[in-house]
């Protein structure tokens, strides 16, 4: 006897097969995906590099993917690895073991040096206020001072072109008292800058701020008194130390702000890190009972 479908019937039949066909795709895409991590790309004796292993190292160097040049290069790598493990592991086996062991180690101090800087984060307050800076600032007021050299010096800036055969660097020299009103006279006519007031105190950095000179360099002009000419992209400079002083200065607080946040901060980690190491341990024992045997 024949068995007539109605449409309702057939519908249900035919949204049945298409559930198991779809499914039955996402079974078969899984397992794909699944073969495709598993897929050995590489083997050194009975060492094994999977593509899931290969995209973890490509991962690590932020590369691409897709860059067969440097998953080339990272297999190439794993290799050598794998290669000299086998060979220390056979010739010697005490130093392997022993390597394994520091590895070990080192591992270990790198996983609680993570935990720490993550307890840091958590617990940083980065916090600080122009109360906390000024007080610092007042505590360490002597590591903000610094030695400065004021002198009493000639300067000249001329053109190259003007350094008239020496004669200027003659009356340099001060050897007579006409030789100050010659470089006057030659410092108003031809000057591009100068400074010639031979009698007043000048900060030393200030009067040589176009001349790129090492601190070793000034110092040696100014406490010899000395004399010293520098030619410079088309200028000569002259420059005559006749006295000087040493001075001390404190840095304001508002050019050292942004330094002594930092120091503040850093106070804060490094009391942050001698209790975090403490509170770790503390907590992953109590997280994850230890039993002797």
């Amino acid at each position: 006897m024949k068995k007539f479908f109605t449409i309702l019937e057939i519908k249900r039949t035919i949204l049945s097969f298409g559930k198991v066909a779809i499914i039955g795709s996402l079974l078969v895409f899984m397992a794909a995906c699944m073969n495709s991590k598993d897929e050995v790309v590489c083997t050194v004796g009975s060492h094994e590099l999977t593509e899931e292993k290969l995209v973890e190292l490509i991962q690590f160097e932020n590369g691409n993917i897709e860059d067969e040049k440097l998953r080339n290069k990272l297999i190439d790598n794993w290799a050598e690895r794998k290669l000299i493990e086998i060979e220390i592991s056979e010739k010697l086996p005490e130093a392997y073991a022993n390597n394994l062991i520091k590895s070990e180690h080192e591992a270990n101090n790198l996983h609680l040096f993570e935990l720490e800087n993550e307890y840091i984060r958590t617990h940083l307050d980065s916090t600080v206020s122009e109360d906390q800076i000024q007080e610092y600032y007042k505590k360490h007021r002597e590591n903000y001072k610094a030695s400065s050299f004021i002198v009493k010096a000639l300067y000249i800036k001329i053109l190259d072109t003007l350094n008239n055969e020496g004669k200027l660097q003659k009356h340099f020299l001060l050897k007579n008292d006409k030789d100050y009103s010659e470089i006057k006279k030659y410092g108003n006519l031809y000057a591009t800058n100068f400074y010639l007031e031979k009698d007043r105190w000048i900060y030393f950095d200030d009067l040589v701020k176009e001349i790129p000179m090492s601190q070793k360099q000034k110092e040696e002009l100014i406490k010899n008194r000395g004399e010293a000419i520098f030619e410079i992209d088309g200028y000569t400079y002259f420059i005559n130390v006749l006295d000087y002083r040493s001075k001390t200065i404190s840095s304001p607080m508002e050019v050292e702000k942004s330094i002594i946040r930092a120091h503040i901060l850093k106070r804060r980690v490094h009391q942050l890190r001698e209790k975090a190491k403490e509170t770790i341990l503390k907590d992953v024992k109590e997280n994850n009972p230890v039993t002797y045997y």
